[in-house]
């Protein structure tokens, strides 16, 4: 039953929430892009060591960021259910599972950089890179994690302009800092490459106590009480996380995979790979966004008992994710060469670069469409069932992309198909799964 505080399913209020959450995404591909553009300008092993570095890093935080999905799901759920203190003892034992999560992946990113990882680098100069790049980068586990967590507790609200604040105060404070530390800018004495790794790690924290600040002004009621949640409703954040963690771990950690592999083939292989990359955080800018508003809205209605809007609810955010893909993934096949031109001066590169940007541009249309079916189950709370088309997906992709740079290198456009392969599997999967579902009798408790 609606009432005043109810979702509103407009296209309007679906942009509301979306659009803070896309506007975030496009603040931190700007970081990206910015890192890069200065790691380029210093040397190809700089851009290759950090960017490695860069997939490492974000495949260990995906355990934080999967267990951020299901504090998210929880929190709508929560929130769909008028129990607002409730949601707020989730988010304190999130914030302290986040602490816990944060210290581990510091531990642990300690441990792999002692020559674990690096033996995994061909290019000595890139192992280099690769090493220095890391020990500094690994200082952002524990903000990171932290700002996981209140982030999910924002979205999960369907309240999202904190995330938009925190990240232009974090891309602008990781950008200035690049301009100083990598290159000299503003008087300051440069410290090369591995001052966008400082940047990073101090953005990252500078955003984390911002976001902490906010929470307490738009919440205050999480300092008014200790209460945590209790061992049995811990066990149904359990049942949600850990299948997502595993699916997320499982993604970036093939992903990562990937440009490891690619870098068998030749660095020019691997610079083309690390700039397709960022033209791939592009088209994430509408994924993210709409993805994070799927899930709040597939967990809220069904918390409200509004199970039949389902349908109409989707349709909306498919449309909106694909002209927002359009909108922004549009020069990949109308202007490639313009955009390979910013990166590569040679011909080859620029003939690679355009000829790639073309099949990703292929790539995350399909992923317009099975993104938001996985993410409708994973708001379903059928997280399970989301990491077993996960794992299918991802055993095809890296099937193939070993195949085609160890056993029969390819050019890297061909190499990069392997993403039709992982984007159509979540799709046909996950279609599978939705088209027998009742939709108008989704049960509002949260079990597999």
């Amino acid at each position: 039953m609606k009432t005043a505080d109810s979702l509103q399913i407009g296209y309007r209020d679906l942009l509301r929430m979306a659009l803070p959450i896309s506007a975030g995404t496009a603040l931190q591909f700007l970081v990206l892009l910015t890192d890069n553009f200065f790691l380029a300008r210093h040397s190809e092993s700089a851009i290759n060591g950090a960017g490695n570095a860069g997939l490492v890093y974000m495949t260990l935080e995906t355990l934080a960021v999967g267990s951020s999905a299901a504090l998210q799901i929880i929190i709508a759920r929560r929130i769909g259910e008028r129990n607002l203190p409730e949601a707020l003892r989730t988010l304190r034992t999130g914030l302290l599972i986040h602490v816990g999560i944060g210290i581990g992946l510091l531990v642990v990113g300690v441990l792999l950089n002692q020559g674990l990882l690096g033996s995994t680098i061909q290019d000595p100069g890139i192992r280099s890179m690769f090493e220095s790049f890391f020990s500094i980068r690994l200082l952002g586990f524990i903000p990171f994690s932290i700002l996981l967590a209140l982030n999910a507790f924002y979205t999960g609200t369907a309240k999202t302009w904190p995330i938009l604040l925190v990240a232009a105060v974090t891309g602008t404070i990781n950008i200035l800092l690049d301009a100083a530390w990598v290159e000299g800018w503003f008087s300051v004495e440069p410290i090369g490459a591995i001052g966008a790794a400082w940047a990073s790690v101090t953005a990252e924290s500078i955003g984390c106590i911002v976001s902490c600040i906010i929470l307490v002004r738009i919440a205050p009621d999480i300092l008014t009480s200790r209460t945590l949640l209790t061992s049995q409703k811990l066990r149904v954040w359990w049942e949600l996380a850990y299948p997502l963690m595993g699916q997320f771990l499982l993604t970036i950690a093939t992903w990562t995979a990937f440009f490891f592999l690619v870098e068998k083939v030749g660095s020019l292989e691997l610079k083309v790979s690390h700039i397709t990359r960022n033209f791939f955080m592009l088209a994430f800018i509408t994924a993210q966004g709409i993805q994070q508003t799927t899930r709040t809205y597939v967990s809220g209605l069904i918390g409200e008992h509004r199970g039949a809007e389902l349908k109409l609810v989707l349709k909306r955010l498919t449309l909106l994710n694909a002209l927002g893909m359009i909108i922004l993934c549009h020069g990949y096949i109308l202007y490639p060469k313009f955009l390979a031109a910013a990166f590569f001066t040679d011909e080859v590169g620029i003939e690679a670069m355009q000829k790639t940007l073309f099949v990703v541009f292929v790539g995350v249309s399909i992923y317009t469409f099975s993104g938001i079916m996985l993410s409708t189950i994973q708001g379903l709370g059928k997280t399970k069932r989301a990491f077993r088309i996960e794992l299918i997906a991802v055993t095809g992709y890296i099937a193939l992309a070993a195949a085609l740079t160890l056993v029969w290198p390819q050019p890297i456009w061909i190499i990069w198909l392997v993403e039709w392969v992982y984007f159509s599997g979540i799709g046909l999967g996950s279609w599978l799964y939705l088209r027998k579902l009742d939709w108008n009798d989704l049960s509002p408790q949260i079990t597999e």
